[in-house]
């Protein structure tokens, strides 16, 4: 169920005209299907990365960023866990490697864009960890 959601909400996050690609649900997501680590988080990446590319983005570009994504947090997901006390290791990473791409892409980046991500991927990736504290906590 919450697949659905997510992509809906990645879908919608991806309809709206904004000046710079935020990504807000669309990064925690990917992050928390590497550190579900099931079979289907695969398909669901690639199809994050087709939403996506509904934004003016090529398939192409979108699915590497999610590959670059997922090869990332699957070597962080070995060092360190997905769990609230190291939410702010993971948000900052986040941050920081989203700012990286999209200013390699683009050229454009502010302070204030990266407070808006770090508060926008810690209230979902919390969201996430609570949803999944039973399946993680069994681990």
């Amino acid at each position: 169920m919450i697949n659905y959601f997510s992509l809906i909400l990645i879908f919608l996050e991806n309809s709206l005209a904004l000046d710079y690609p935020y990504n807000f649900i669309a990064i925690p997501y990917i992050t928390y299907l590497v550190y579900k680590k099931n079979v289907d988080s695969i398909f669901l990446i690639l199809l994050v990365a087709f939403i996506v590319s509904f934004q003016s983005v090529s398939f192409t570009t979108a699915a590497m960023a999610g590959t670059v994504f997922y090869l990332v947090f699957h070597w962080v997901s070995k060092i360190i866990a997905y769990e609230k006390y190291n939410l702010p290791f993971i948000i900052l990473i986040q941050a920081v490697l989203y700012c990286g791409m999209v200013y390699f892409k683009t050229g454009y980046f502010t302070f204030f864009i990266l407070i808006k991500l770090m508060m926008s991927y810690g209230i979902f990736n919390y969201l996430y960890m609570k949803k999944d504290d039973k399946f993680f906590g069994s681990m």
